[in-house]
Order: C-alpha cells, then sequence, then structure tokens
C-alpha cells in the first residue's frame, strides 16, 4: 500500500473509534465525518490505482485485490451511515484490508 492511502485508512480507524469511544463524553465531536472523509479518500485512491492497472494490463490477481479493498471501502462507509455506536464499526471492516 501507498504512503497515502495507508495514511488514510489508519485515519479513519482512529477517527472511528474516538468517535465510539466518545460517543457518550462530546455529542458534538466530528469524528465522524473525518472518518467518513478518511474512508472516501482511500476509496478514491483504490479507484485510481483500480483504473491504472486496468490501463496497463496488470494481472488480473492484482486488479481484483485493488477492487476487492474498494468494496471493503464501500463497506465501512455505508456501515458508518447506520452506525448505532455499538461498535467501532468502520475500525472493524477496514481491519480485513490489513490481512
Amino acid at each position: 500500500m501507498n504512503v497515502e492511502l495507508s495514511s488514510s485508512l489508519d485515519t479513519a480507524k482512529r477517527s472511528c473509534n474516538r468517535c465510539f469511544s466518545q460517543q457518550n463524553f462530546k455529542p458534538s465531536i466530528a469524528d465522524k465525518d473525518i472518518a467518513l472523509k478518511s474512508t472516501r479518500k482511500a476509496k478514491d485512491l483504490l479507484v485510481e490505482a483500480f483504473d491504472d492497472l486496468r490501463s496497463k494490463d496488470a494481472p488480473v490477481e492484482q486488479i481484483q485485490k485493488v477492487r476487492a479493498a474498494k468494496t471493503i471501502c464501500l463497506d465501512a462507509i455505508d456501515a458508518c451511515n447506520e452506525c448505532s455506536k455499538a461498535s467501532p464499526r468502520i475500525k472493524e471492516i477496514l481491519l480485513d484490508l490489513q490481512a
């Protein structure tokens, strides 16, 4: 993973965890917005990588790996939008990208 992508993912996970842990202390905290923006940025970077790999006729396995990572980011965005703050949803979903 490149530095910008891993930085965006780390920011999203950290902000999601902070949003979850401080839910009763600061209800107006902007961590949810930061987590969503960082996840969207990671998704945009993966879309660019996907298009770049396709234009260069990269191996299918590499293209599928990037596409799967993009899908995980989209799932994390959807989970955050539906979050009831019962658990740090974005963080839990984005942990799959580290494997």
